[in-house]
């Protein structure tokens, strides 16, 4: 037998060869994450095997990353190595992203809290909506993966009206039932129709009343860059400032290009009726 891979550590000399406190430890046991080789019925103490050490500094390593205990176990339990390095590529993208959406949270509080000069607001045009008929497919995304869910979910629109026999008569539109978040939010997709004369199988219609709109075009560099925030508050202010407020959600025209993301939110407004308060 080869001695050295029969060598068995105590949990501090493992502690020691992973930089992994013994408390930490014992939480891996827990979650079945790194077990110990020997627990000696006797005594309670644990032993791991040397050929251990390896995975105890790929979950401490792992844990650098702050990821979640699940996910660390994901990433354990990837059999291909090559499948574990996309994994951990995707986590990290996903982690930059998260870091630039918190330098942009940081720059806008530190503004909101200084209550400063005001900066150049952005150019916000108005049209009228005429009343319209839309398909509708509601959908459920987190702030992540929206973009890719609407892209989705438009394809599928676009094949039950094909199969339907119906043709879109304008852009589509991706209505923010909810606010985009890092939890799962309601979506729609929108997509402006021609009123049919019967009731197409399969399909979800819904009538939208004339509108006022208020319309602030942006763009985005890349899809992952896509961020809604910004701009819808920029219309409620816009709202704020003219006695307006929201008659219905708001939605964003994308479209998706090799340069970036051209987005157009659109936000129906009404004026605020005027109530006589009681002295």
């Amino acid at each position: 037998m080869d001695a050295h891979k029969s060598r068995l550590l105590s949990i501090g000399e493992f502690s020691a060869a992973t930089q992994l406190s013994p408390k930490a430890l014992r939480l891996y046991a827990e979650q079945r994450l790194l077990c110990p080789a020997v627990i000696d019925a006797a005594n309670g103490y644990r032993y791991y095997r040397d050929d251990q050490v390896p995975l105890g500094r790929l979950v401490r390593t792992l844990r650098e990353m702050d990821l979640p205990l699940a996910t660390v176990a994901e990433v354990i339990a990837t059999p291909n190595p090559a499948a574990a390095e996309a994994l951990l590529r995707r986590l990290a993208d996903e982690g930059e992203r998260r870091y630039a959406r918190q330098r942009r949270a940081l720059h806008a509080s530190t503004a909101l809290l200084r209550r400063g000069a005001p900066t150049q607001a952005p150019a916000i045009d108005t049209r009228t909506r005429a009343a319209t008929t839309i398909a509708v497919r509601p959908f459920l995304a987190e702030r992540q993966l929206a973009l890719a869910r609407f892209r989705a979910e438009l394809a599928r629109g676009f094949a039950e009206l094909a199969d339907a026999g119906i043709a879109p008569v304008a852009d589509p539109l991706c209505v923010l039932v909810d606010p985009l978040s890092d939890e799962e939010g309601r979506l729609e997709v929108a997509i402006p129709i021609a009123a049919p004369a019967t009731l197409p199988r399969g399909v979800t219609l819904r009538q939208q009343p004339a509108r006022d709109c208020a319309v602030l075009a942006t763009h985005f560099d890349d899809a992952a860059a896509f961020d809604p925030t910004a701009g819808l508050d920029a219309l409620f202010d816009w709202f704020d400032r003219r006695g307006c407020h929201a008659a219905e959600p708001p939605a964003v025209s994308l479209l998706v290009t090799d340069a970036g993301v051209r987005a157009e939110f659109i936000w129906a407004y009404e004026p605020v009726a005027v109530v006589d308060l009681p002295r």
